[in-house]
């Protein structure tokens, strides 16, 4: 039954979708081809159906109505029972005699499988129709029932993808007010995901700030991305080099499996001094810009995660924000803004250097990075105010 509330629901999922409105996808015109070959008929469909229209997102012919009144079709049918609905003559069935299609299109056979979406909820159709009467026999069924399968598939596969860009999105720290101190940062991903993260948590006496790079791009490293995050999250209360250390063996052997590494910098700024203690594991890309113009290049001495020898120790560092100093971390892809050289590190900071506000220098580094990276390029902030 098509109820009221399965409608709503319906509604919601197929605006989640956020496909209704785009070009026809390949990945559906692929499936309708195949329909159409394999069954010899004249028409095939991906239909998704909302509270009151249907829409096709594989229109026939170019100018073909890809929405109309979810009354006036067949495929209102289909989204009521499990299994395919099969009508051998539409002028013959009482159920779609009076429809639009019959009489202006001349359709007379109809066969359709519902597309369901998490919690069996029937979003739409995968569709046949033909000019002529037809029977259509259990193996054809079957057939159908395995296209239908294939293009819930297509589906879910958009779905999980805006689904992982919303984790991604949420996982991205939030502004945080340390007074004297500024911090700020961008990730721009090389595909749809980045293998980058950058962090930051505030307590009563400390600013914890991570940047971290794993090999690789795209979901694998997202995810391995994701737990060093969360993993470091858990050890927010102890100094950077103890933190490390207490998360490198379990993360290392997850780097192992996936073939993997991650460089860190990982560090805790006390503002009331301005002292940030730091790990860095093979990481390296820290500038330190003082005050009076001069700056610093801090490299690393360990080596990364899931490369670092197992029981050697990290070393740890640390250095002094002076007022009007400040500290650029970034992922080894920003030296793609450059010369691919680690002098694009210290041109990176002239850049800030010259930005009217670091909102400014980070909007420049994006736009920079979507037109010359070939990497995912992350670049964090960590700036105390002049007196």
């Amino acid at each position: 039954m098509d109820t009221d509330g399965s409608r709503s629901a319906r509604a919601a999922l197929v605006a989640a979708l956020d496909i209704v409105d785009a070009p026809p996808a390949e990945r559906f015109e692929r499936i309708v081809r195949i329909a159409r070959d394999l069954f010899d008929v004249r028409f095939s469909y991906v239909n998704l159906l909302d509270d009151t229209l249907l829409h096709t997102l594989t229109p026939n012919v170019p100018g073909e109505a890809v929405a109309g009144p979810l009354e006036w079709s067949f495929c209102q049918l289909t989204v009521q029972r499990p299994g395919p609905t099969v009508i051998s003559d539409t002028a013959a069935d009482p159920r779609t005699a009076d429809l639009p299609g019959v009489a202006s299109r001349g359709i007379r056979f109809y066969a359709g499988v519902p597309l369901t979406m998490p919690g069996d909820l029937a979003i739409g159709s995968l569709c046949l129709m033909d000019v002529e009467p037809r029977e259509f026999s259990p193996q054809d069924e079957a057939a159908l029932i395995d296209l239908g399968r294939w293009t819930e598939q297509a589906l879910a596969k958009g779905l999980h993808h805006d689904r992982l860009l919303e984790v991604v999105e949420a996982l991205a720290p939030q502004p945080v007010h340390v007074p004297g101190y500024r911090l700020a940062g961008i990730s721009v991903p090389y595909g749809d995901v980045s293998g980058d993260v950058h962090d930051w948590t505030v307590a009563d006496d400390a600013v914890t700030f991570t940047l971290a790079d794993i090999m690789g791009k795209e979901q694998p490293a997202a995810l391995l991305a994701a737990g060093l995050r969360a993993a470091l999250r858990q050890h927010g209360d102890l100094d950077p080099v103890d933190a490390v250390a207490a998360v490198e063996p379990r993360t290392s052997e997850d780097l192992g499996r996936a073939s993997a590494f991650a460089t860190v910098f990982h560090s805790r700024l006390t503002p009331s001094t301005g002292r940030v203690d730091f790990v860095d594991a093979g990481h390296g890309l820290v500038l330190h810009l003082h005050a009076d113009g001069t700056s610093v290049i801090r490299r690393s001495r360990d080596l990364p995660l899931g490369l670092h020898p197992e029981g050697v120790p990290f070393r740890s560092g640390s250095l002094v924000l002076e007022p009007g100093d400040t500290l650029i971390v970034a992922s080894d892809g920003a030296l793609d803004l450059g010369d691919g050289t680690i002098d694009t590190l210290t041109d990176i900071g002239q850049t800030l250097r010259r930005a009217p506000s670091t909102e400014a220098f980070l909007e420049t580094v994006r736009l920079r990075a979507a037109e010359h990276a070939e990497d995912d390029v992350t670049v964090a902030v960590l700036a105390r105010d002049a007196d």
